[in-house]
């Protein structure tokens, strides 16, 4: 469940398997849940700061910001889980293509 602290860290696990993720910090503030990992792909590396917040009828309001040496990117939203998922797959997807180009 997205509003639960470590979710992304458990998507990017799931979704992206030869990823390599330390959480550097995790928390809860209020309703809000911040998570900050460090990525490893092949010899490069990112980091991504997302947060996401649970809303009436199963939307979240969520941004995920991901910076490499090349690239910073900062998506954010209101959708329910699955496009939110959608979104961030997409998003990774494209920063791991700008790092190894």
């Amino acid at each position: 469940m997205v509003n639960n602290v470590g979710y992304f860290l458990e998507m990017l696990k799931e979704e992206f398997g030869d990823f390599e993720v330390n959480e550097i910090y995790s928390t809860e503030l209020g309703e809000r849940n911040v998570e900050i990992l460090e990525v490893f792909v092949d010899k490069e590396r990112f980091l991504a700061m997302f947060q996401s917040e649970k809303k009436k009828g199963g939307i979240y309001l969520w941004s995920l910001i991901i910076t490499s040496a090349k690239n910073t990117r900062t998506i954010r939203g209101m959708d329910n889980m699955e496009g939110m998922k959608m979104r961030i797959k997409a998003n990774i997807k494209s920063i791991i293509e700008g790092i190894s180009e």
